[in-house]
């Protein structure tokens, strides 16, 4: 948990396609970005094509957030392996809007999710991140599939299970 959280406080978000839509719809395609890995890697969302990837936005202060993303334990333990027949894998990025890292960290020993990317900068609403995905309230989710297009936009984890199963 410390090496996460030196990553999330040394974290420099990437834009190379930096320019900020506002209010993406179904059928958009997200811009890129780029965030830490566990080994002090960064990663680019384009390095995810070819998974479906649920980006999922959310706070420790939030505890309608956090109950959303502890609902989506079950369809990630049950698709993160899965080869769909158009795509390879199920991914979930967690953005958080925390400003305190110690707080951040706690919810995140805590809730205990399996999978590995947490994003965090610790800038809250001021987050360029935050901004770049038009995040303007929270829990906010995006579903994108292999291609890095939006399928769905707040999709619930009883939702996200059900089009998993689909695909």
């Amino acid at each position: 948990m410390r090496k996460l959280f030196f990553y999330c406080l040394t974290l420099t978000i990437y834009f190379p396609e930096a320019k900020a839509q506002k209010s993406f719809g179904v059928g958009d395609t997200l811009p890129n970005f780029s965030y830490p890995g566990q080994f002090t890697k960064s990663y680019q969302l384009n390095e995810l094509k070819g998974s479906y990837v649920l980006i999922h936005c959310w706070a420790s202060w939030n505890e309608e957030s956090r109950k959303m993303q502890m609902e989506f334990i079950d369809p990630y333990v049950r698709f993160k392996d899965k080869r769909f027949k158009s795509g390879r894998r199920f991914q979930i990025i967690s953005i958080s809007l925390d400003h305190d890292m110690a707080l951040w960290e706690l919810a995140l020993k805590k809730d205990d999710l399996p999978w590995k990317m947490q994003v965090c900068d610790a800038k809250g609403w001021d987050s360029p991140l935050v901004n770049l995905l038009d995040i303007n309230v929270i829990p906010k989710n995006y579903l994108i599939d292999p291609r890095g297009i939006i399928l769905k936009i707040n999709i619930s984890p009883e939702e996200l299970l059900q089009t998993l199963k689909s695909f």
